[in-house]
């Protein structure tokens, strides 16, 4: 035997491991393995096979390795970690525990039964195996990592926040840390300090330029226009493509104009909600192609693929998404994602039509020049806010959208006058859009008018966010006694709630948009408030087109006065009334007429 050629094949699987060559490594211990049997070599063979992912291999030579009576804490927790990633949980902890009795200061096997146990959603068990982790070694950053983890998913975001600075004080700015950190930013709706940890991530990690975007819905949320628009051309440069490879140059159809859709909410969603009664009346005078960017199916995609011609294309990325428009030769390409993480904005930056076109899906400037128009109407989009948008603003006469009255004759749905004594308001928006100034005024309302209870009505209001809620209105002096939760179980059970309700308070400064046609049609009234931010002014859209201009408000006073002066039974039951009757003609719901403008439009543009 050589053996100075058995211990070189050893230090050459060391130094790749080093490395991270594993493919070698384990290759230089295989030939050790030839010339010489070795405790050291076959342990180290075993740690090799956890990296390449052969936990079956692993777990055979710690087996062998224990039943020979090599054994210590170390083998112990690597067969435990090879057992864990075989899902054989039971056996693993069995071997991390055997490592701890050999070794109790051995941190990593209190780290790797942590998360096991968090694998497991025992947080107790795992909360207390990485407090001992840290404990034996107090700077060990993958456990502050994951007890951070651990606290955020159980909203305890002080805690995990405090342990993600423990890691930032360390040096240590890894993925894991900045997401998390910018998460808890996120939800604790400090959209600045957000942005901030975002733009490291997309410093070190281009690819992830969409952890952005909810930041620029928050500020839309809050009608910070500056900073919105700031965070919109921060994305646009971060895009990073050359001039459109494409070349225009095919000529206009002169049969019949094509229209093309993109985007992922073709389906039970507010797009899919607006454009379901327009594509049979769309098809009759032009050709209408959706290209899907999702593979999901319900009764509205089901719908839409008869009345269009329909593109399954998740799984082309947007180069040949691009290339795939173009050469479908679109005359007029419509964006309805805008500034949201599922957009499709880099199709557009590649200019593959003509013509493109937002609509409905974002009532704010992308701030991208590639995009030609924006879709609007003279109260969500007034012409003195022209200088705000990049694109273009093609005003319909009356509204930028209708919803497709077939969604709610699909549903069983009655409609019934609250006879109860009290006023009754609710919201039926998401609790990201409902900002602090919002709540402030209807505390107000609701000191004000004693005889009037508030419900929350919306399926992603959580636990965390009812005590938030709660906590708020409660530091304003309103009863806990008078503010209620519900949280629908499915969209029939959802839109047969706004019975319950005699006023719909709007959200401001970003109005509601699908909520407000909602309630209108379900004869509830909206209160809403205009928006100074030119960003979302759904509600007052709505408003002005039901002739009902005297329920927007202009701020946060007179919208606490309106609230008061319209918190009569009488005067609600015979505003209901009149909704009632409205909707069977109202432009909100008249598909057709909208269709026909939108055909209008197509033409008039390409």
């Amino acid at each position: 035997m050589n053996k100075k050629s058995y211990v070189n094949y050893y230090f050459l699987a060391e130094e790749n491991i080093k490395k991270k060559r594993y493919e070698e490594a384990k290759e230089n211990l295989l030939n050790s393995l030839d010339l010489k049997k070795s405790f050291k070599s076959l342990n180290l063979l075993g740690i090799i096979y956890l990296h390449l992912m052969e936990y079956e291999k692993s777990i055979k030579i710690f087996e062998n390795l224990i039943k020979s009576n090599f054994s210590n804490d170390s083998i112990h927790n690597n067969f435990g970690l090879a057992l864990k990633n075989k899902e054989s949980y039971i056996k693993a902890i069995e071997q991390f525990e055997l490592a701890l009795k050999l070794n109790p200061k051995n941190h990593l096997s209190f780290f790797n039964l942590g998360n096991i146990f968090f694998d497991l959603k025992q947080n107790k068990n795992a909360e207390k195996n990485f407090k001992s982790c840290l404990k034996l070694k107090k700077d060990y950053v993958p456990a502050l990592i994951n007890l951070s983890a651990l606290y955020l998913n159980k909203k305890e975001y002080k805690k995990s926040y405090n342990l993600l600075v423990r890691c930032m004080k360390l040096k240590n700015e890894t993925l894991p840390v900045l997401e998390n950190i910018s998460k808890i930013h996120l939800l604790n709706k400090d959209f600045d300090q957000a942005e901030i940890f975002i733009k490291k991530i997309i410093k070190n990690h281009p690819k992830l330029l969409n952890k952005i975007l909810p930041v620029a819905l928050g500020y839309t949320y809050q009608g910070e226009s500056k900073k919105y628009k700031n965070i919109c051309l921060f994305y646009n440069r971060q895009l990073k493509l050359p001039k459109s490879p494409f070349s225009i140059n095919y000529i206009k159809n002169c049969k019949q104009a094509k229209l093309g859709f993109i985007g992922p909410d073709f389906r039970n969603h507010p797009i899919g909600f607006f454009l379901k009664d327009m594509l049979p009346e769309l098809k009759k005078k032009i050709e209408v192609n959706i290209f899907n960017t999702v593979n999901y199916q319900d009764e509205i995609s089901e719908f839409a693929k008869k009345h269009t011609k329909w593109i399954q294309c998740e799984k082309l990325n947007d180069e040949l998404l691009a290339e795939l428009i173009h050469q479908k030769k679109i005359d007029v390409l419509v964006d309805t994602s805008g500034m949201t993480r599922t957009n499709k904005l880099k199709v557009f930056k590649l200019k593959p039509v003509k013509i493109q076109v937002s609509w409905a899906g974002w009532l704010a400037s992308t701030h991208m020049r590639e995009i030609d128009y924006i879709v609007g109407d003279n109260f969500v989009t007034p012409e003195k806010d022209d200088k705000n948008f990049t694109e273009k603003v093609y005003r319909f006469k009356d509204i930028w959208c209708t919803y497709s009255r077939s969604v709610f004759n699909d549903l069983k749905l009655k409609k019934k006058i609250n006879n109860a004594d009290k006023i009754i308001f609710g919201c039926f928006q998401r609790p990201e859009k409902i900002t602090s100034n919002a709540l402030k005024v209807w505390s107000e309302i609701l000191l004000k008018i004693k005889n009037s209870n508030i419900y929350f009505i919306n399926n992603t209001i959580d636990i965390f966010e009812k005590k938030k809620l709660s906590d708020f209105l409660k530091k304003n002096k309103v009863n806990l006694s008078r503010i209620f939760f519900i949280n629908p179980l499915s969209r029939e059970n959802y839109l047969n709630y706004f019975n319950l309700v005699d006023i719909n308070l709007d959200t401001f400064p970003y109005n509601g948009g699908t909520t407000s046609f909602e309630s209108t049609f379900m004869n509830i009234p909206t209160l809403t408030m205009k928006n100074d931010s030119f960003m979302f002014r759904c509600g007052e859209s709505i408003n002005k087109n039901l002739d009902m201009g005297d329920w927007i408000a202009d701020d946060n006073d007179d919208y606490v006065d309106k609230a008061i002066s319209f918190s009569n039974k009488k005067l609600l039951n015979n505003i209901k009334k009149k909704l009632d009757t409205q909707n069977t003609n109202s432009v909100l719901f008249d598909s057709k007429k909208f269709s026909n403008e939108f055909v209008d439009m197509v033409l008039k543009i390409i």
